[in-house]
């Protein structure tokens, strides 16, 4: 774990998955509720623990069909392709300069060549911080586009990382003092494992059975203000302090804040310049 504090925020940072469930699992005493299914998504600790080591797979067929949807249409609509100028003596547009210099390849012609795809990487960061009234199909819901995303930018041949965030603010909304915890579900080296991708972003018990917990990590000074052991303060956005050009989903205060999983998919292609114009999913 890597904590960065400044005066008004503190941030604990996770290269896993599996090492946030470890420092869960160690202030599991602090978080002395009982894990109710309807909410937490689950109702032992123990599988809590073993979703963060397997992974969640039984909810991806969904997020699998629309990312193959998605695939299709980007290699239908817009082929990812590059245009190469190529200088001769007859094209589709002149190039003054050659033009007036008496040569006699003055003209430009453009042939398409292939965009290469495996340079590029594509930084995404979602929050996985929800209000307490935000049901697990609401979550489980909003973490399928998400999926679906990725499922969708590693067969088109990018490559991801995955962060998931859990940023919390003063239950008072007085003093402008943030809780923060940012895990890594997938670096830009590892192979894709849709279990544990869904798990990350589309099941409740990954903020509310084993962030929770985590959050006691935290400089005592934080506790209070936020009512750490309490309420557990409330959900703000993801702090944009990662690369340039990084996606960055917000939290979610309501079911409305969650539109429907091709919508997510499709908007965020579209973002990215991947996708373009308003086409829709079947």
């Amino acid at each position: 774990m890597e904590v960065n504090e400044t005066p008004s925020e503190v941030e604990l940072v996770f290269g896993s998955v599996g090492e946030m469930a470890e420092f869960s699992q160690r202030n599991m005493h602090f978080y002395d509720r009982l894990l109710r299914k309807e909410w937490h998504g689950v109702d032992t600790h123990a599988e809590a623990r073993k979703l963060a080591a397997e992974g969640w797979i039984a909810e991806a067929e969904l997020a699998m069909e629309v990312a193959s949807e998605a695939v299709e249409l980007v290699r239908r609509k817009h082929k990812l392709t590059g245009f190469r100028p190529v200088w001769e003596v007859s094209g589709c547009e002149i190039d003054v300069a050659r033009y007036l210099a008496g040569e006699p390849e003055n003209m430009i012609d453009y042939e398409i060549v292939p965009t290469s795809r495996s340079g590029r990487v594509i930084v995404l960061c979602a929050s996985v911080a929800y209000s307490t009234a935000v049901s697990p199909e609401t979550i489980k819901k909003r973490g399928h586009g998400i999926a679906a995303l990725t499922f969708a930018l590693s067969a088109l041949g990018f490559a991801t990382e995955l962060w998931a965030d859990m940023s919390f603010g003063d239950a008072k909304k007085g003093s402008k003092l943030f809780g923060r915890i940012r895990v890594q579900v997938k670096g830009v080296n590892d192979s894709l494992d849709p279990a544990l991708i869904m798990f990350g972003f589309s099941h409740p018990a990954m903020l509310r059975a084993l962030g929770l917990p985590v959050m006691h990590e935290m400089p005592s000074r934080f506790h209070r203000p936020i009512d750490i052991g309490g309420h557990y303060g409330y959900p703000v956005d993801p702090d944009q302090n990662l690369p340039d050009g990084t996606i960055y989903l917000p939290c979610v205060m309501a079911p409305r804040d969650v539109p429907e999983v091709r919508e997510i998919l499709v908007g965020n292609l579209q973002q990215l310049g991947i996708l373009e114009g308003g086409f829709d999913l079947p």
